[in-house]
């Protein structure tokens, strides 16, 4: 049995292109978890653009990727971005990438005074379109696009690279998201132990998502995730394009502004719409959102009146920031009543930051719905949420940035990914059924080697290799399948009939 721990890097580039977040982890076998470092490292803004470009690219195309590729080259040219080639974009954002990696072992070695054995880098890539199961028209319609290239990022880095998360839960019928469920699952574990259950990690970025670690009774434990719905998006891009600014910093302006009851409802009835023209806050889980369905709609740009006239730009974004913390609240809806609702909720990811946001959601789990406006239509619903957490917890219910639970939230979604790059090596599901959708628990993405060479792997992770058989779990056809972006963009199907035809 192999007896060793192993070191894993997580790298995660979110939504926002504003930086790779990197972070190291030691994960034992007996399922301890901890962060021995962590940065970020600020993406150039001609990257940031070049990849905004793309990303549209293949929105545009429906998740093609050679439609795409060339539809960015035609559109670039009109433009005074740098990268002409999208094989060069997706070549320089995976060097990028390996320059991070390569400051944070530089970093992590400095601090420890040694020389580190780094074993395994979990690259989730850069999402440029999702069209889960949940919004296609049928199982084959559905596509998810990350790109990022695996096996250039492991010659780049020598160390062996876990990447491509997302392709085989979709293929196994799940959302492809959210991945986030069991790797709070196993933080969960630890916390557990100090009375810290059930627990909800709530991760604010572009968009909410939330996990629920709970079960029916003390003994049991069961896992529930989904999109909650936006979170930063509408604030960010009203300062963004209103303010010339990256966000509203520390609320500043959200707290000079007042809710707005009208313009709450509209966001909540039109501001997150499917392509299907399906409002995405009334689907039940599993689901997973795309930032391409928010919507900024007139009068939340201060386009067209709300009652008897325009908003102000401060109550505009006041009520973009309760929107947020609203549908969190509204969400708690999802958890059946026969499971025990949380009384711990560790927050992480940016969008907390802002303590409008922060403070909303508060007041909502503590029942305050006097300063917290509440739709009509879910009065009895909010009502009813409270009084399930007042019945579990009373007054004690444990608010908190998931720092203050033990684990970095800055780092949790690149941490994430360190994670899942584990489980691949170690054999173990990071899907199932209640998390994602998927048909069965399924393990996800492909490993590439340091120059395609399996003898190149750190010595330790030979061994957890041969212990665990893991090495050919997954998908892995690299004549049908382009590594340099996820096996799931579209048209997956047919390059699967061809690997079928082999």
């Amino acid at each position: 049995m192999v007896s060793g721990s192993l070191l894993s890097i997580g790298v995660n580039t979110g939504n926002s292109l504003d930086a790779a977040d990197v972070v190291l982890t030691k994960f034992e076998p007996d399922g301890s978890i901890v962060d021995l470092d962590a940065l970020s490292a600020p993406m150039p803004e001609g990257l940031a653009n070049c990849l905004r470009l793309l990303r549209a690219a293949v929105v545009d195309c429906s998740g093609d990727m050679q439609a795409a590729l060339k539809c960015y080259e035609r559109r670039v040219v009109d433009t005074t971005l740098t990268v002409r080639s999208a094989a060069e974009l997706i070549k320089e954002y995976t060097l990028y990438v390996a320059r991070a990696v390569k400051e944070l072992i530089e970093h992590a070695e400095l601090k420890s005074g040694r020389k580190l054995r780094i074993d395994l880098i979990g690259f989730h890539g850069q999402t440029c379109a999702h069209q889960p199961p949940s919004i296609a028209k049928d199982a084959k319609a559905s596509y998810t696009v990350q790109i990022g290239d695996g096996q250039l990022l492991a010659n780049e880095t020598g160390i062996t690279v876990v990447f491509d998360f997302r392709s085989d839960d979709l293929m196994n019928g799940g959302e492809a998201a959210p991945l986030a469920p069991i790797h709070h699952e196993h933080l969960a574990q630890h916390l557990k132990s100090q009375g810290k259950f059930p627990i909800a990690f709530c991760n604010a970025g572009n968009t909410g998502n939330i996990s629920v670690i709970t079960g029916h009774t003390e003994g049991s434990v069961t896992v529930m995730g989904w999109d909650v719905g936006p979170f930063n998006d509408y604030p960010d891009k009203l300062v963004q394009s209103e303010r010339n600014s990256a966000c509203d910093f520390a609320g500043a302006i959200g707290a000079q502004g007042k809710v707005n009851n009208d313009l709450l409802q509209l966001l909540f009835d039109k501001g997150a719409v499917t392509e299907n023209g399906t409002n995405y806050l009334l689907q039940a889980p599993p689901k997973s959102s795309d930032p391409q369905w928010y919507r900024l709609l007139p009068e939340l740009c201060g386009k067209a009146a709300v009652g008897t006239g325009l908003l102000s730009f401060e109550d505009r974004i006041r009520t973009a920031e309760y929107f947020a913390a609203y549908v969190y609240y509204y969400s708690l809806k999802w958890i059946p009543p026969e499971l025990m609702i949380p009384t711990c909720f560790a927050l992480c990811g940016g969008g907390w930051n802002n303590p409008v946001s922060r403070t909303h959601f508060e007041q909502l789990l503590r029942g305050d719905f006097t300063n917290n406006p509440v739709l009509p239509e879910h009065r009895e619903l909010f009502v009813q949420i409270f009084e399930r957490l007042q019945g579990a917890a009373g007054d004690s219910i444990e608010i908190a940035m998931s720092d203050e639970f033990g684990f970095s939230g800055q780092y949790m979604e690149a941490r994430l990914f360190a994670d899942a790059a584990v489980c691949r090596v170690t054999g173990n599901s990071f899907s199932y059924p209640k998390t994602s959708g998927c048909r069965t628990p399924t393990v996800l993405g492909i490993i590439r080697y340091p120059h395609g060479k399996p003898e190149l792997a750190s010595e330790n992770l030979q061994r957890y290799l041969t212990q665990y058989r893991s090495a050919e779990l997954t998908l892995d056809e690299p004549h049908i399948f382009d590594g340099r972006w996820s096996r799931a963009s579209r048209d997956w199907h047919i390059r699967i009939a061809q690997v079928a035809k082999r």
